[in-house]
């Protein structure tokens, strides 16, 4: 039951701050706004206070709730990942995922294009709010 719960919010968390993103003409913002205000880069940089340790409260208690359901890359993300279980999962004895050796060079590599990223004074349009904001626009500008 808490499984369902959690993906039909989100659901509503995802489509609501897409629906805002693609909304140009501000009209949603007034019912929708205050998911945009719950995200976690736009409250640390607004220094909203309540916004931070109410996630942070959120997060010690419930786990991975805010990447789970509120923030929308996540959602995105856990959906992928399910679309990719359930297309390989044939055999239903068989785990979906299964262990593989670390790769070191992926692990560097990756922290080194971050630490290269986040020297660049534009550090904040690697946030995830930002990049699915980006995705929205690009897609409803294209015809």
């Amino acid at each position: 039951m808490l499984r369902k719960i959690r993906i039909a919010l989100a659901v509503v968390f995802w489509l609501g701050i897409t629906l805002l993103l693609l909304d140009f003409t501000g009209a949603l913002h007034g019912w929708l706004g205050w998911m945009a205000k719950i995200q976690f880069l736009p409250a640390v940089m607004a220094l909203n206070v309540a916004v931070i340790v109410g996630l942070v409260l959120l997060t010690l208690v419930f786990g991975r709730v805010y990447c789970s359901v509120i923030c929308p890359l996540g959602v995105f993300q856990d959906g992928v990942a399910h679309l990719n279980v359930a297309r390989k999962r044939k055999n239903k004895n068989r785990k979906p995922y299964s262990y593989s050796p670390e790769m070191k060079w992926l692990r560097y590599g990756v922290w080194a294009v971050f630490i290269i990223r986040r020297s660049w004074p534009c550090w904040p349009r690697t946030a995830p709010g930002d990049a699915s904001s980006r995705t929205c626009s690009s897609r409803s500008t294209c015809g």
